[in-house]
C-alpha cells in the first residue's frame, strides 16, 4: 500500500511540475542591446515595463508567440528593426496582460524612427494604439494578414512632411476599434494599401 502511494504521489508530482513547465511566463523591461528573439517556448512574453530596442538592433519573434501588455506599457522600435512573421496556424498576438481588459489597456507598439518593421498574421488588441510613429524617419513598414480589435485606435499617427518611409498594408482587419482603425495616416506617406 506505502509503495502505491508513493508512486501516486511521484506521479503528481512529475504533472504537476510538466504542467508549470508548459505555462512558461517571460517578463520583459527595459532595453534591448543586441539581436534578440522572443520565442515561442518562453511565450507568453509580459511587458510589465516599457521595453526599447535600441538603434540597429533586431527583435525577432517567432510564430505563436504571445505578448502581453501591463497597464500603459508599450514597446519601442527606436532606429531599429522588428520582424513579427506568424503564421496561419500559428498568429503573433499583441494584448494586455488585463484578467478583463478594454480599449487602451496598454499603450503602443511605438514606431520610433524605425528603419524596417514586418508584421504577418499579428493580431492587436486592447491597445491605445495598436502602432503609432510620431516622427515622418521610419523606413519600411509591412503589415500583411493581420487583425487590429478592440484598440483606441489600429494605427495611428503615420504622417508627415517630409514623406521618407513606405508603408504596405495588405489583407489586414480592423474591427470593434474605439475611434479609428486608421488615424491621422497622411499623404506623404509613400506605400500602398490593399
Amino acid at each position: 500500500m506505502k509503495k502505491t502511494k508513493s508512486k501516486f504521489l511521484t506521479t503528481g508530482i512529475l504533472i504537476a511540475l510538466i504542467t508549470l513547465s508548459a505555462k512558461a511566463q517571460t517578463n520583459v523591461s527595459g532595453g534591448i542591446y543586441t539581436n534578440t528573439t522572443w520565442t515561442l517556448a518562453n511565450s507568453p512574453y509580459i511587458v510589465v515595463d516599457t521595453v526599447v530596442v535600441f538603434p540597429g538592433v533586431t527583435l525577432t519573434i517567432e510564430p505563436g508567440t504571445i505578448i502581453k501588455f501591463a497597464s500603459n506599457k508599450r514597446l519601442e522600435i527606436r532606429q531599429s528593426y522588428l520582424i513579427a512573421e506568424g503564421t496561419v496556424t500559428d498568429s503573433i498576438t499583441f494584448t494586455s496582460n488585463a484578467a478583463f481588459p478594454t480599449a487602451g489597456a496598454w499603450e503602443e507598439i511605438w514606431l520610433n524612427s524605425s528603419h524596417s518593421c514586418k508584421f504577418n498574421h499579428c493580431n492587436f488588441r486592447y491597445s491605445n494604439n495598436g502602432l503609432r510613429n510620431t516622427t515622418s524617419n521610419f523606413d519600411t513598414l509591412f503589415i500583411k494578414n493581420s487583425k487590429f480589435e478592440f484598440n483606441n485606435n489600429g494605427i495611428s499617427n503615420f504622417s508627415s512632411s517630409p514623406a521618407i518611409g513606405y508603408c504596405k498594408l495588405d489583407s489586414s482587419n480592423f474591427d470593434y476599434n474605439t475611434n479609428y482603425g486608421f488615424n491621422s495616416i497622411n499623404a506623404g506617406v509613400h506605400g500602398r494599401l490593399f
